[in-house]
């Protein structure tokens, strides 16, 4: 009998950034977060705000390893790009920079430490990084404070790009208190792992608390048939209903992103990381969300 791995099992550290893999391994990476950059500079091209919240619809989506490797992306492109790392419940971004956490978000929101004691600069060219700091006791709190909003404005003015890893939206609140600052948000989903009910509720409670939904990244895409191991595509994000498709959920609209880089961590809320088995229910409401989908197509 195989034996289920656990979630203390997972790790994340600077082997999971694409610029410290092997050419070899590491070029479909860069290119697919290439086609992410492209795409979200196309989409933020009016835009006054270039603070991103990136969540997830679940646990051991690999938001955080998404999350860094985006902003070396943009760090790479020559921009002058900052990541905090505000999942103050489950840090990790020290991991994969390899810097200490002693100070970080929690301390400055705190008002114990300015932003300039604790943010580690230059840990790649054009790359700076905030940790998250001491674990608090009221981490969405400090989220949606006024020193929040206060840090904000800061950022604004100092960085090009700055990416906010955040906890999953669906599972605790951090995340929704950060959209009443910083609206615009990207959620991750992985593939076979994410529920239609799990992603359609991390929509919702974006826009339900002010969130500006940018797109949505498709992680842990298999294409067996395919020269290149990730998918890349406008799988179709914006209406008002989800569907759900060979390559995992989408909506009929606007942007989408997907690679297929096997990421999938184990995260610090007690989740599991065994696939969902199969139900019936689920299996009867895809069947109903597809119809309608195809009816919708129909019509129009």
């Amino acid at each position: 009998m195989a034996m289920q791995r656990k979630v203390s099992d997972f790790s994340i550290g600077p082997a999971d950034l694409f610029c410290n893999m092997r050419p070899g391994k590491a070029f479909r990476i860069i290119e697919t977060y290439k086609n992410i950059r492209s795409s979200l500079l196309f989409t933020l091209t009016n835009a006054n705000d270039h603070i991103i919240v990136i969540t997830s619809a679940e646990p051991n989506a690999g938001k955080s390893v998404t999350t860094a490797n985006m902003a070396v992306s943009f760090a790479q492109n020559g921009s002058h790009t900052l990541i905090i790392d505000g999942d103050m419940r489950n840090a990790s971004q020290q991991k994969m920079f390899e810097v200490e956490n002693t100070n970080g978000l929690s301390n400055v929101l705190g008002g114990m430490v300015s932003f300039e004691e604790c943010v580690h600069r230059g840990v790649k060219e054009n790359l700076d990084i905030l940790t998250a700091g001491q674990v608090p006791p009221n981490p969405s709190e400090l989220l949606g404070s006024e020193r929040m909003k206060e840090l904000a404005e800061k950022l604004r003015k100092e960085y090009d790009f700055v990416f906010f890893d955040c906890p999953p939206i669906g599972l605790v609140s951090d995340a929704a208190a950060l959209l009443l600052h910083l609206p615009q948000v990207i959620i991750i989903a992985r593939q076979n792992h994410a529920t239609y009910a799990e992603v359609q509720r991390a929509i919702d409670i974006a826009k339900n608390s002010g969130g500006q939904v940018l797109g949505a990244i498709l992680t842990d895409v298999h294409e067996r048939n395919k020269s290149y191991g990730y998918s890349y595509s406008t799988y179709k994000y914006g209406s008002s209903r989800y569907y759900r498709g060979k390559y995992g959920y989408g909506k009929y609209g606007s942007y989408g992103y997907g690679y297929g880089y096997g990421y999938g961590y184990g995260y610090g809320y007690g989740a599991s990381t065994e696939q969902p088995a199969d139900n019936k229910d689920d299996k009867k409401e895809d069947k109903k969300t597809d119809k309608a989908a195809k009816s919708s197509d129909k019509k129009s």
